[in-house]
């Protein structure tokens, strides 16, 4: 998968939360936010992954939660690897980051997730620009980049190369991930493969950034 002709990869920031927080009745507290803060590269994403005490404080408590599945969806910020929106619906897709999100969870261990982290990383096909661990401690997600023209479709684009990043990461690690066994939980999430699908950040000084 070759690289897109790009030096930003750029993609939208949300704020917390992704739902809304709801009180013991049942009512909205907090509103999901749908509108993102700002426009972000993929460098920079890695700087705040890698150096914000805030992100580090957040992923902490997140970890920490007896609901990480709640805690992170009101808690963490989040982005839209693959591109620029003007409102959280694939509607409103204005601009493709030339990257593909590949988001492998519910690994045995913290050491096991490191270990893919790196084997991702090198990997000579995938190349990924940013690797890190998720923010459960037990995952990891990586930015692919592809190559596009201006001619092609952009969101089937995004789309297909999204595609073809998950299935080869199931079919190269699926041994060591179990992505391959009957096992739901573990593995590739082929949820979502909506271009406005959105990837949590997480406090990772180790994240693995690939300088053009």
């Amino acid at each position: 998968m070759k690289n897109v002709l790009t030096s930003e990869y750029k993609m939208s920031y949300f704020m917390p939360p992704i739902a809304p927080i709801k009180n013991e009745h049942g009512q909205t507290i907090t509103p999901a936010t749908l509108i993102p803060f700002c426009d972000v590269s993929a460098n920079q994403i890695y700087q705040m992954i890698t150096c914000s005490e805030k992100l580090k404080i957040l992923t902490e408590q997140v970890r920490g939660a007896a609901d990480i599945r709640t805690a992170k969806a009101s808690r963490l910020p989040y982005v839209t690897p693959c591109g620029i929106f003007t409102r959280r619906n694939s509607k409103c897709f204005v601009l493709p980051s030339g990257l593909a999100i590949v988001d492998i969870d519910h690994m045995d261990s913290y050491q096991e997730a490191v270990e893919l982290r790196y084997a991702l990383f090198n990997d000579p096909f995938l190349r990924p620009v940013l690797t890190f661990i998720s923010p459960s401690g037990r995952g990891v997600k990586a930015f692919v980049p592809y190559c596009a023209t201006s001619q092609d479709d952009k969101v089937k684009c995004v789309t297909e190369n999204m595609i073809w990043a998950m299935q080869y990461v199931e079919l190269t690690y699926g041994s060591k991930a179990e992505i391959l066994a009957n096992t739901p939980t573990k593995g590739v999430d082929i949820s979502g493969k909506d271009i406005v699908r959105a990837c949590f950040l997480s406090h990772d000084p180790e994240a693995l950034f690939r300088k053009l």
